[in-house]
């Protein structure tokens, strides 16, 4: 292993419909139901993973730890929607008629997962992350998929973490071209 560089997990949620989101609706408002719907996803980070960066509509989550089973970071995948389905219930809920909250029921929540060779520099009390893993994980979301919301998870997650879950998941197996990457095959699970 090189000096700074160790194998680490990726996790990106992120808020699929932000862009539309941020273009229709009141700046100043729906700063505060963005704000509150990647709380909710911070709050149910049960598996302790650190923040690297919280990026607009997503949240860069990575960890070097190395005992965690594939059941373990899809179910935290799973709480995370809940909490965020949840929280997006409540604003919705109240009623209110403004151009943010009519908006919200077109969010939802996408993952991206994946596994490599991660480089960190210490920047005040921030660890940004770099290197050629965490460009593929970032391009990936930008995928072909045609679903809105789902867990995508590479190859190099699965051979790192296994395949064996103890729910009966059914990971459908793509690949995708990256300029300047090359071929990542990955597969993805759509949320039901």
């Amino acid at each position: 292993m090189k000096k700074g560089i160790m194998p680490g997990l990726l996790l990106i949620p992120d808020i699929t419909g932000f862009t539309k989101y941020i273009n229709e609706a009141d700046l100043q408002y729906s700063q505060i139901t963005i704000a509150l719907l990647l709380e909710a996803i911070l709050k149910n980070n049960k598996l302790g993973l650190q923040v690297s960066e919280i990026e607009g509509d997503a949240i860069l989550f990575y960890s070097f730890k190395k005992d965690y089973t594939v059941d373990e970071i899809i179910e935290q995948c799973f709480l995370m929607h809940r909490a965020f389905h949840h929280q997006l219930k409540q604003i919705i809920e109240t009623d209110c008629s403004c151009g943010a909250c009519t908006l919200l029921g077109e969010l939802s929540l996408k993952f991206i997962l994946h596994y490599g060779e991660l480089g960190s520099v210490m920047i005040n009390d921030f660890c940004k992350l770099y290197g050629k893993e965490v460009i593929i994980a970032h391009r990936l979301l930008k995928n072909d998929l045609a679903l809105k919301e789902y867990i995508l998870a590479t190859e190099d997650f699965f051979t790192q973490y296994g395949t064996n879950y103890i729910r009966n998941l059914q990971f459908e197996k793509t690949s995708q071209v990256i300029d300047e990457v090359g071929i990542i095959n990955y597969r993805f699970l759509k949320f039901y």
